[in-house]
C-alpha cells in the first residue's frame, strides 16, 4: 500500500460524495429519526472530529514507535460543536475541507512508516475492523479503517452511496465494531 493510492482514495471518495451531499435539503440534513439519532449534519460533524483527531494520530504514528493513541467522546464532541445548529452548507464545506486537509497529509506519509508492522496497538478496541489483539497491524491499515468508518457514515446519509475503493469491502456485522 502507498500513500499515493490512500490520498487518491480519499480524493475519490470525496469527489463522487461532494455533489450528492450538495443536493440534500436543508430540512433532509437536520432531520433526526429519534431524538438520540444523529442527524446528517451531525454524522459530518462527527466525521470533522474524526478526521482532526486522525490527522493527528497520523503525524503522532511518526513520532513514535507504536500506534497507541488517545480517543475522544464523540457524542459530547458533536454536541459542543454544535453541528445541529449550523447551516448544511457550512458543515458540508467544512466536511470536505478537512478531509481534503487529511489527504494531502496522507499523499506525503512516509512509505516505509505506513507498512510498518508492530503489535503495539489498540486497534482491537478502536478500529472498526477487526483486529486480535497484538496481532501485528500497520498505519496503513489504519488510514484504510479511517476510509472504511468514513464510507460507513456516508452510507448512513446517502444508503445507495458506493465509491470505487469501498466496493470491495462488505459490511459484515461479525467483523465490525460498530459502538
Amino acid at each position: 500500500m502507498t500513500p499515493t493510492l490512500l490520498s487518491e482514495n480519499l480524493h475519490g471518495i470525496l469527489r463522487a460524495v461532494a455533489p450528492l451531499l450538495r443536493q440534500i435539503t436543508e430540512a433532509d440534513l437536520s432531520h433526526k429519526a429519534s431524538p438520540e439519532k444523529w442527524s446528517a449534519k451531525e454524522i459530518l460533524g462527527h466525521l470533522i472530529d474524526s478526521a482532526y483527531n486522525n490527522h493527528r494520530r497520523f503525524l503522532r504514528a511518526l513520532d513514535q514507535e507504536n500506534l497507541i493513541f488517545t480517543g475522544y467522546d464523540q457524542e459530547a464532541w458533536v454536541v459542543l460543536n454544535g453541528y445541529q445548529e449550523r447551516e448544511g452548507s457550512e458543515v458540508i464545506d467544512t466536511f470536505l475541507l478537512v478531509q481534503q486537509h487529511l489527504a494531502a497529509l496522507i499523499s506525503r506519509l512516509p512509505t516505509e512508516r505506513l507498512n510498518a508492522l508492530t503489535t503495539q496497538h489498540e486497534f482491537h478496541r478502536m478500529a472498526m475492523r477487526s483486529v486480535e489483539e497484538n496481532a501485528p497491524s500497520s498505519l496503513g491499515f489504519l488510514i484504510e479503517d479511517y476510509l472504511f468508518h468514513l464510507m460507513h457514515h456516508l452510507r448512513q446519509i446517502l444508503p445507495d452511496f458506493q465509491a470505487k475503493w469501498y466496493a470491495g469491502y462488505q459490511e459484515d456485522a461479525d467483523k465490525l465494531r460498530l459502538s
